[in-house]
């Protein structure tokens, strides 16, 4: 969705990947499982009840095996068999049991959030070479991936806690949505879909509830990774065809708008329309794309509440759009209320953390998760968007429909 500094296409890769580990750097990492280690050893040394553990793993015989086991899973996290069990993140606020102060870890989600992930235990996903398979069964094509994701290829993902290919807390954003809908249906839009991984996963999920009446929508505007997403829907026994997936940008007015030519849609997923007025380029959206401003196609913008109003109500709309979270919010909010029941909304900036909320608590959502975005100060760089080392998750519950 978005690359930093002189690299000539806004791809996002760095920030995926940021997502993906879940940290910014190693020792980030290192001293996330060094902490794990110290809760079980704590557990240990005080004779708490042992944490369940899959039939096919043993117990650790102490600290410095977990270590090893966990620091051998940090990049993956993969598994061809039942999920693993893991040591919980504290709850955002408290201390947790190996002495880290209150706000010291940051997760986004609690202990309390992870029943979601429950409700799928039932699943028992197969690896498929060619594939990336996730704890529900979801199967994405290798090759719709960026090169760093390739390595995992015929594996099948952990349960995502903290992370798989996406963070935690957006997958409880999902699954929260998946559990709250009802009435044998559940009906998804996806903005800036990319590959459609949300609709998707959103679908398999459903289906293990019984939910078989999917309504979904999916909005992509670049041309090749609008193929990546058709082609998912195939991998995952979805028909695109019975579902409304458009290639387009969205926004606030229907209209037109200029969009970079990219070659590899895989590795590039940080596009953003290039608005025009009076025969000039818009700055913002310039500066964004800096680098990429060559080559342009054309693509319709199509309006939000167009798309909204194509429902009665939707159970999910997952929105992701490079910078226009604030402006569609704050351009459709009271459609919002009125139709949608979960909103799990991708942030860009500090900035734009603080407009969506800004927004979406005046207009009477209920904040559940969220993570903020991690950025890095930059005295050269023309905007916040452009510091952003790695997006935020917000998720959002509307409490008109509880």
């Amino acid at each position: 969705m978005s690359g930093r500094g002189k690299r000539k296409i806004r791809s996002k890769l760095a920030r995926r990947i940021g997502r993906f580990l879940g940290v910014s750097d190693l020792s980030t990492e290192v001293a996330n499982l060094r902490q794990r280690v110290q809760t079980v050893e704590l557990e240990l040394t005080t004779r708490a009840p042992p944490r369940p553990v899959a039939a096919d793993q043993p117990l650790p015989a102490g600290g410095r095996g977990l270590l090893s086991r966990f620091a051998g899973e940090t990049l993956g996290r993969l598994r061809h068999g039942r999920p693993r069990a893991s040591v919980a993140p504290a709850a955002n606020g408290r201390a947790d049991s190996s002495g880290a102060p209150p706000g010291e870890i940051y997760a986004g989600y609690s202990p309390d959030d992870l029943w979601v992930f429950d409700l799928f235990d039932d699943a028992r996903p197969q690896p498929a070479p060619g594939f990336v398979t996730d704890f529900l069964g979801t199967r994405t094509r290798t090759s719709s991936l960026w090169d760093a994701a390739r390595a995992w290829d015929g594996q099948v993902m952990d349960r995502p806690v903290p992370h798989d290919l996406f963070e935690a807390v957006e997958w409880v954003g999902l699954l929260k949505a998946v559990a709250s809908a009802g009435h044998g249906r559940f009906a998804a839009m996806e903005l800036g879909a990319g590959w459609g991984p949300w609709l998707v996963a959103g679908a398999r999920a459903a289906r293990r509830r019984g939910l078989e009446d999917l309504r979904l929508l999916g909005v992509e505007a670049d041309p090749g990774r609008f193929a990546l997403m058709r082609q998912h829907f195939l991998d995952n026994d979805l028909d695109p065809d019975a579902h409304r997936l458009l290639c387009a940008a969205v926004g606030v007015e229907a209209g037109h708008a200029r969009w970079p030519r990219i070659a590899d849609p895989a590795n590039a997923g940080g596009a953003r329309p290039v608005r025009e007025a009076a025969g000039e380029l818009d700055a913002g959206d310039e500066a964004y794309m800096q680098g990429a401003m060559a080559d342009f196609i054309e693509v319709d913008i199509v309006a939000f509440g167009d798309l909204l109003a194509a429902e009665a109500f939707w159970d999910l709309v997952h929105i992701d759009v490079q910078g226009w979270e604030a402006t569609l919010c704050a351009g459709c909010l009271e459609q919002l209320g009125a139709r949608v029941r979960w909103l799990v909304i991708g942030t860009h900036s500090r900035l734009i953390d603080g407009q969506v909320i800004e927004i979406l608590h005046g207009g009477g959502w209920v904040l559940e998760n969220e993570k903020p975005t991690r950025f890095l100060f930059d005295a050269a760089q023309s905007s916040l968007e452009l510091m952003t080392e790695v997006d935020g998750v917000q998720v959002w519950s509307n409490p008109r429909f509880s």
